[in-house]
């Protein structure tokens, strides 16, 4: 872990400011404060021995059951880690059908790992399947309460519309605390669906207007008659006029 080096500081720290108010506690008591304070002002080099020999004694034990205990954590966690990664998988299985993954996910809420346990109850209420449901719940009902309320902060950080049901299903435990969380959570997932409804309505109206828009300047361009080829008006045709006959001169007279 990139904390122990941090860690085994503060220890030493701690350990230093202990034994030093642990010393001059004793040198007071048994030579007297002013006794003690000139002691250690004419032999200050012995004085910082014992400490540093305190030190030694006191904090190499608590460093090494210190890092003894750290190191079993970060195994513990790496191993959840492990096991939440292989109920992924599982998950992908059971998604697609495969009955042996959905029972082997059945099993694995009764895992000791608290991690294994929320991923695979989280896992079983996305299938939304009536017969894994029934088995869940029953299998859910029958956990401690800081397991339950693990799982209810799993199920709120995930925000999955999913898993309302097995919300519900908490949201009426016999532990008020755990009813009382579920039903928090049951709000705020509850909650983002009815955003996301808002969303998908409001683009659908935006979609709506814009094809009412396009489809009204497509008719609007339809019916105006077009101008640009029109020429000048032409006049009717006239019935050409026969020229008047030549009068034909008139003869002599008798």
């Amino acid at each position: 872990m990139k904390s122990k080096p941090a860690v085994g500081l503060l220890v030493l720290v701690f350990i230093g400011l202990f034994t030093w108010s642990l010393t001059t506690a004793v040198g007071t008591i048994v030579l007297g404060r002013d006794d003690f304070i000139v002691w250690r002002a004419d032999n200050i080099t012995l004085y910082y021995g014992i400490w540093l020999a305190e030190v030694i004694i006191i904090g190499l034990p608590a460093l090494w059951v210190t890092g003894k205990r750290m190191g079993a954590y970060s195994a513990q966690q790496d191993n959840a880690a492990l096991e939440a990664r292989g109920v992924g998988r599982l998950v992908g299985r059971a998604l697609r059908g495969d009955k042996k993954s959905i029972d082997h996910l059945i099993k694995l809420l009764d895992d000791g790992s608290p991690a294994v346990r929320y991923q695979s109850a989280r896992a079983l209420a996305i299938l939304d399947d009536k017969a894994v449901d029934k088995e869940l719940f029953r299998k859910v009902r029958y956990w401690d309460g800081d397991h339950k309320l693990g799982l209810i902060d799993v199920l709120r950080r995930t925000m999955d519309m999913r898993t309302i049901k097995l919300l519900r299903v908490l949201a009426e435990d016999r532990n008020p605390m755990v009813a009382r969380k579920a039903r928090t959570g049951l709000t705020i997932v509850s909650s983002r669906s009815g955003n996301i409804d808002d969303i998908v309505a409001k683009r659908r109206k935006q979609a709506q207007a814009k094809q009412k828009k396009a489809a009204q300047k497509q008719a609007k361009a339809g019916g105006a008659s077009p101008r640009t080829n029109a020429g000048p008006a032409t006049a009717e045709p006239r019935t050409p006029v026969e020229p008047p006959s030549p009068v034909e001169p008139a003869g002599p007279q008798d």
